[in-house]
């Protein structure tokens, strides 16, 4: 029952994303992995809009039994850009049907206003990168990127050619591995376990 459920959820996760025309620019599926077990997906695009802004997407479900709890996530990321800087992204993840953290971030044209689940701030850097940039951008030429889930900055640290990492200020290791450019597999080193992303598309 559980794994018809998740094939039609990511069913449904797939004809969103051709309905809003995603599947026609470039759409990037997951495997997300707890054990070695697939315990769900993540989908990632990026579209070139009418209005001359790039959109990028990221919407992942997955379920997974922590020690003795069950558990279910939700996530959704959105960032748009124009003429090669941030303009706007936000960011929402629900555990077991509940908000967890959530941002607002938008450009007012002097400076970055943000909202989320740790209160209020600003900053003036534009982001040229983000975390969503890994999977269509040159990786080469990322030092520095905005991470949505934190609304905060972080230093990219490339272990070889083909490897970069960088320690989000929520203590997580996040660590990208590519192949011919693109991103092949992931690691997510939190707490409880690590998570492990791999390509599938």
């Amino acid at each position: 029952m559980n794994e018809y459920f998740y094939r039609v959820r990511n069913l449904c996760i797939v004809l969103l994303f051709m309905s809003s025309g995603f599947l026609s620019a470039q759409t990037i599926a997951f495997d997300i992995k707890v054990f070695g077990s697939v315990i769900g997906r993540m989908y990632v695009s990026r579209n070139h809009e009418p209005d001359g802004t790039l959109l990028y997407k990221i919407v992942s479900d997955s379920k997974a039994k922590v020690l003795w709890i069950s558990k279910t996530y939700h996530s959704d990321f959105e960032a748009r850009y124009k003429d090669g800087k941030m303009i706007s992204c936000s960011h929402l993840e629900n555990e077991n049907g509940k908000t967890k953290r959530w941002a607002k971030v938008y450009y007012d044209g002097k400076s970055y206003r943000v909202e989320s689940d740790k209160g209020s701030k600003s900053f003036t850097e534009a982001p040229l990168y983000c975390d969503m940039s890994l999977y269509f951008d040159d990786h080469r030429k990322i030092k520095r990127l905005f991470y949505l889930a934190e609304a905060d900055f972080n230093d990219v640290t490339h272990i070889n050619a083909n490897t970069l990492e960088f320690k989000s200020n929520d203590g997580h290791r996040n660590v990208y591995y590519f192949e011919n450019g693109s991103v092949k597999t992931m690691e997510f080193h939190l707490a409880l376990a690590t998570v492990f992303m791999t390509r599938v598309n």
